[in-house]
């Protein structure tokens, strides 16, 4: 039995998986910051796993030697850990490395983390990517603008998640008006890539990538989330015939430029008419949204259960099923306002190509609308013979779904935030 230290975010399919293994002792760490996150139900059904809670706040050495004296005292001794969260990465890594156990370097965790350091490594392995800067002022933004050609450009943080704070400028004036303190050291900007985005993700072992598997956004999620307009993911069960790179080789060159080791990779890139890639914003971790289920639907394997093989030195296979086929996911328009009329999660389960799904908002219930890339009144998920068949179901279920709100709070105990 191999005893795995597991950073826990928050209650996930990857935990749900570890959970059922019978090959693997978990013992999950998590935070006092974070704790939050969890729901009472899980927290007693996860009561009687190995687990412990870490003051955040506290000395960051004290809380390693509180730590080491609870695995003394319990006679745990640690044999792997794996990390699975973007906002804890550094967190969890340096902890885990005081351990002494195998994990990511101050340096990688910069080259994974952080936008500005991410892509001056992306051009120092011999990827393209985009023209961008490190902004410490308003000043420096409107410098970055101007020096840009006064064309539009993209404002986010360095360290950003789920497009939190992405803002599009356009003018001097977008500027102006940005409501943002700009802390040095935080945020970063970026010209604006008009090529098209999609996202590839792949699993490492050994420091070889296994495989990359490749996911088409009919339109940019951010803005796709803010707009209500079609916001959605896909398997490619074919890479396209027009791309002058293999998604494989791509990520192999990444994997190898950082010294990456074992684990998942998620990464956007942008692709132009003409084939070529230029390297966007990656993740050491599985992706956000549906995306691990719909490869893992797609080509017949479990990526959960593969990444947890992983992560204990088993030798991993790839057996995918004969015929491929695409898998994706929709999120569901949202708006904000007191719900009054919602499609029933029901009837789009009866819908052609639908294989599952979760609605948040209810009927009567107040939500809100938050500008983040997964704001959706819920998804579901589509199986399609390729992308191709996979998006046209998807906009049929798109443009019947119904959502009417009302400015009505209604009964305040009922608001949520989805």
């Amino acid at each position: 039995m191999k005893t795995l230290l597991y950073f826990e975010e928050c209650e996930s399919n990857l935990s749900h998986e570890l959970l059922k293994r019978e090959d693997i002792v978990p013992v999950i760490i998590r935070t006092n910051k974070n704790m939050r996150f969890f729901t009472q139900s899980y927290l007693e059904a996860t009561k009687d796993v190995w687990h412990y809670v870490i003051d955040y706040y506290n000395d960051f050495d004290t809380e390693v030697k509180n730590f080491q004296g609870w695995l003394e005292t319990n006679d745990i001794t640690i044999d792997y850990f794996l990390n699975d969260s973007e906002y804890y990465l550094e967190f969890a890594n340096r902890f885990a490395r005081k351990l002494g156990l195998y994990a990511l370097t101050d340096e990688q965790i910069a080259w994974v983390r952080d936008k500005v350091e991410m892509k001056k490594r992306f051009r120092e392995i011999g990827l393209d990517t985009v023209l961008f800067s490190e902004i410490n002022s308003k000043a420096e933004l409107e410098e970055f603008f101007i020096a840009n050609g006064s064309k539009r450009i993209i404002f986010k943080p360095r360290r950003g998640m789920n497009s939190i704070d992405t803002y599009m400028i356009n003018s001097l004036d977008d500027i102006a008006n940005l409501d943002i303190d700009i802390i040095p050291g935080k945020y970063m900007a970026e010209d604006f890539c008009y090529d098209h985005e999609w996202s590839i993700e792949s699993l490492v072992q050994d420091s070889k990538v296994l495989d990359s598997f490749v996911t088409y956004i009919p339109n940019p999620t951010i803005w796709a989330s803010i707009a209500n307009d079609l916001n959605c993911h896909m398997t490619v069960p074919k890479v396209p015939a027009y791309f002058k790179f293999v998604p494989k080789d791509f990520i192999q060159q990444i994997v190898s430029g950082m010294n990456l080791q074992d684990g998942a990779m998620t990464i956007e890139v942008f692709i132009s008419p003409d084939g070529n890639i230029k390297a966007s914003e990656l993740g050491w971790r599985l992706p956000g949204c549906q995306a691990t289920l719909n490869h893992s639907y797609s080509y017949g394997i479990d990526i959960y259960n593969l990444l947890l093989d992983i992560a204990i030195h088993k030798k991993v296979d790839l057996n995918y099923r004969e015929r491929i086929v695409s898998v994706g996911d929709l999120y569901l328009p949202n708006k904000a306002g007191l719900v009054t009329k919602i499609t029933p999660l029901e009837e789009l389960l009866k819908m052609d190509g639908v294989i599952g799904g979760e609605m948040y908002a209810k009927e009567g219930e107040y939500q809100t609308k938050r500008r983040v890339g997964n704001d959706a009144s819920g998804w579901v998920q589509v199986l399609g013979e390729n992308e191709r068949d996979t998006l046209q179901k998807m906009q049929k279920i798109y443009d019947s779904f119904e959502l009417e709100v009302s400015d009505s709070i209604g009964d305040k105990k009922y608001v949520k935030k989805i």
